[in-house]
């Protein structure tokens, strides 16, 4: 650029256009006008930093280029007070991540969550403590899916409630933390209590390499065994985006724990979770965040009713017939319900209707992909729900496949579609 170029480019410098230039790298100067509906003139001389957009102007490029509007507005000088705001919102996330960072962290290297929770196990004196890892799906889905956490007493016997109690007293903070919790409501057999410790739908952070043209923030809605937080987590790995996980970040947030299915502020924590990351979608990180709340129709209300109209993209799994039915008997084996099979049943279908209900106002940012129940899976005519959890995972990862296909395909999304299949194909191969 010549001195006599520089002279005029007043603005060059200035975090607006610096910002606005960053994101407009991988578009040309003709596509960024055509779609903020301006003159390629005028987009020129935006950009060169020759003049200042107006409010409108600013909103329309914030648009075009998937920017956080308030965002580029406050930096434009458009919203005083605002820059505040959005700096404090920074600080908070950035704490939050160095607490993580913190809570990891012992006098030598970072240890797993397994690994945590196996040595405070250990220090209880009374157990046997040993690890074995999780395996999930088929061929090149298989992957390590989650570790299981076994005490059993050295003194042999079944496991008294008294010593359960002890057990989640002493390792509350890291159950919270981790997400982990008991399986099949607090104990594996009688002899031994097994510690689910989730990884793959662990929560994370992306690389901070995010494909550009995604939308900014995709909820996932459709309950545990339709895969919302397995499906999110797909996606977070095809964008590279933060995966979150309410359930998880309530039970960190609040310190509560995951496998209480009776805690009666269970679903309330969760949902103000997803109310945080609903209103604040325009403002936070890149975020695929999966939206398990229970039951999905009060989530659904949530987004629906929110003042944030363009985000976040909604994945709905819908479950069919045989699904909810399988998962009503396997809620009633593994007490995840008070209500009987029949009951639950009755329920989910109302809960599913309620959620179809409640997403149809936000149709156009919606897509609807339908979760059946994987071969493997089945009830049986005495009403025992057969599980088969490689089937599940496979499902799942179909579901993101789909999940992907389907975002590319819709009006007023455009991203690197092959770019981000090929990431989630290199899912495959992560340990």
């Amino acid at each position: 650029m010549s001195d006599a170029s520089k002279k005029t480019a007043r603005h060059l410098d200035e975090p607006w256009c610096q910002e606005l230039r960053a994101a407009a790298g991988t578009m040309t100067r003709a596509q960024l006008a055509d779609t903020a509906h301006m003159s390629k003139a005028k987009v020129q001389d935006i950009l060169g930093g020759h003049v200042k957009p107006s409010m409108d102007d600013t909103a329309r490029l914030a648009e075009a280029l998937n920017y956080p509007k308030l965002r580029l507005l406050a930096l434009a000088g458009y919203l005083e007070g605002l820059s505040n705001l959005l700096a404090y919102l920074d600080q908070i996330e950035e704490q939050a991540e160095r607490m993580e960072h913190s809570a990891k962290r012992l006098p030598g290297d970072p240890l797993s969550g397994a690994t945590r929770i196996a040595n405070t196990a250990l220090s209880e004196g009374n157990f046997e403590v040993s690890m074995r890892p999780v395996f999930l799906g088929t061929g090149d889905w298989r992957r390590h899916y989650a570790d299981r956490v076994v005490l059993r007493p050295l003194h042999g016997g079944p496991v008294s409630e008294s010593a359960r109690t002890r057990v989640e007293a002493a390792l509350y903070d890291e159950l919270a933390w981790f997400g982990a919790g008991f399986t099949e409501g607090w104990k594996e057999g009688a002899t031994a209590l097994t510690i689910n410790v989730p990884r793959f739908v662990a929560l994370r952070r992306g690389s901070g390499n995010p494909l550009h043209g995604a939308p900014r923030s995709i909820a996932v809605v459709g309950g545990h065994w339709a895969g919302s937080a397995d499906v999110a987590s797909f996606l977070g790995y095809a964008f590279d985006y933060d995966y979150s996980h309410v359930a998880f970040v309530a039970s960190r947030a609040f310190s509560r724990l995951n496998h209480h299915y009776n805690d009666r502020f269970r679903d309330r924590d969760r949902l103000e979770v997803a109310r945080t990351y609903v209103e604040g979608s325009d403002l936070g990180r890149m975020r695929v965040w999966a939206a398990d709340t229970g039951d999905s129709e009060t989530v659904a209300h949530i987004i629906a009713t929110s003042r944030t109209r363009k985000t976040p993209l909604v994945i709905h799994l819908r479950p069919t017939d045989d699904l909810l039915a399988w998962t009503a008997h396997a809620r009633s084996a593994q007490r995840h319900t008070l209500a009987s099979a029949g009951e639950d049943l009755r329920a989910l279908h109302e809960a599913r209707r309620k959620t179809d209900e409640a997403l149809r106002p936000v149709a156009q940012k919606t897509l609807t992909l339908p979760a059946s129940l994987p071969s493997g899976a089945r009830v049986t005519s005495s009403g025992a729900a057969v599980d088969s959890p490689d089937g599940f995972f496979d499902m799942w990862a179909t579901l993101a496949e789909q999940a992907i296909r389907g975002m590319g395909a819709r009006p007023g999304i455009s991203f690197g579609l092959q770019a981000a299949l090929q990431r989630l194909n290199d899912v495959k191969f992560q340990v």
